[in-house]
C-alpha cells in the first residue's frame, strides 16, 4: 500500500506541519477535528504538498529523519530532502 509525505498550513497562524499517512485526505480531516495533538486549536490546516512512496514505512522513515534535522520546515526544503532520498534510493 501506498505511503505519503505531507505537508499542512495553517490557515490562521501560517505554520507549517509535516506528517505521514496512508490517506492524505482523511488525514488532513483528521487535523482540522482536532484529533492530532501536535496541531489542535492552529487550524484550520490545510494540505500543500504531498509525496507519494511505495509504502507507508518508507515515508514515515522520510519523516522522521526530516524532523530530526531540527531546520525550519519548508517545501523546498522537503522537495530538497526527497529527491536526495530517491537517489540515493536508486
Amino acid at each position: 500500500m501506498k505511503g505519503y509525505l505531507y505537508i499542512l498550513e495553517s490557515q490562521t497562524y501560517k505554520l507549517l506541519y509535516l506528517g505521514s499517512t496512508k490517506d492524505p485526505v482523511l488525514r488532513e480531516i483528521e487535523h482540522n477535528k482536532g484529533t492530532t495533538k501536535a496541531t489542535k486549536n492552529k487550524g484550520p490546516w490545510e494540505i500543500t504538498m504531498v509525496w507519494e512512496f511505495d509504502d507507508i514505512v518508507e515515508a514515515k522513515q522520510i519523516e522522521n529523519k526530516i524532523k530530526k534535522m531540527n531546520r525550519k520546515l519548508s517545501i523546498e526544503y522537503v522537495n530538497y530532502f526527497v529527491d536526495k532520498w530517491r537517489k540515493n534510493k536508486r
